[in-house]
């Protein structure tokens, strides 16, 4: 099985000490593993940390989870967006999507497997 790795948005980090603290989990929380790579793009504001994951995601445990997508306006649309967006959380675009604010926000529902 292959391997890639991509920055993910972290928020401010202040330290070497505290980016191995919360990297994990934040690596988790996107169904990924941190390599313990970090770096600050807008300094006191934002940094990134690496994380990497498995091309196909594996493993007996599945989850279902509503994903931000944007506005959607159709299912056409949908078909063309919400598979991208749940690949790039790790995850399977399940064939659902609604919108939650009227012209302004939909999610897609994606499958997790972990």
């Amino acid at each position: 099985m292959s391997k890639f790795k991509i920055n993910i948005v972290a928020g401010p980090l202040w330290s070497n000490d505290e980016a191995q603290k919360i990297g994990g989990r934040i690596a988790a929380a996107h169904l990924g593993k941190f390599t313990g790579q970090w770096s600050t793009i807008v300094e006191g504001q934002m940094s990134v940390i690496e994380v990497e994951y498995d091309t196909e995601p594996s493993g007996s445990t599945e989850y279902k989870l509503n994903v931000l997508a944007g506005p959607i306006w159709s299912n056409e649309d949908a078909k063309e967006v919400c598979p991208a967006i749940c690949a790039s959380y790790g995850g399977t675009w399940t064939g659902a999507w609604s919108t939650v604010v009227e012209g302004k926000m939909s999610v897609c529902e994606c499958l997790f497997k972990f």
